[in-house]
């Protein structure tokens, strides 16, 4: 099912993927992520997530322009924060982005997961981070995620809504 087509009122987890699409205005899915997540801050929808999937957001926006603004490979950006952590003050468009979340129409989901996240990874075989995605889900009772991840389709009781 497709983004553009979530009723009116429901209630959705947003997943990290969601939130980079239109972050980095990705050429296929970038506009109906920015739509996604504007129908959240207007109230069409209720948005959730988890400081999880938000730390992940986080990380992959700053390895991101830690690659771009020092011109080096993303997978070497690791390395270069490590050797120089003073580079993080002088980024700017992670703070942006993240400001832009805080300050987002967006609820956030928490609760104790362990064990429930080993049992589900292993009876849905998924990988770690997404079998905490659906334990956080399972928890705060929510059957909706916003997702281009195939392996939630495995999952029964979750409606999969894609870009």
């Amino acid at each position: 099912m497709k983004l553009t087509e979530i009723p009116d009122g429901e209630k959705v987890f947003i997943d990290a993927n969601i939130f980079l699409y239109s972050a980095f205005d990705h050429p296929t899915f970038g506009r109906n992520c920015r739509d996604l997540l504007t129908r959240v801050e207007n109230k069409e929808i209720k948005g959730c997530s988890s400081d999880f999937v938000l730390s992940e957001v986080f990380h992959k926006l700053t390895v991101a322009e830690i690659s771009s603004v020092y011109g080096v490979e993303v997978r070497k950006a690791k390395k270069l924060f490590k050797e120089r952590p003073e580079i993080i003050d002088e980024l700017k468009i992670v703070w942006v982005e993240m400001e832009l979340i805080k300050n987002f129409n967006l609820g956030l989901l928490d609760g104790a997961l362990f064990p429930d996240f080993v049992v589900l990874s292993r009876r849905y075989s998924l990988m770690a981070a997404d079998a905490i995605h659906l334990a956080m889900m399972r928890l705060n009772e929510v059957t909706n995620i916003a997702t281009n991840n195939n392996d939630f389709e495995r999952v029964e009781g979750i409606t999969q809504w894609k870009p």
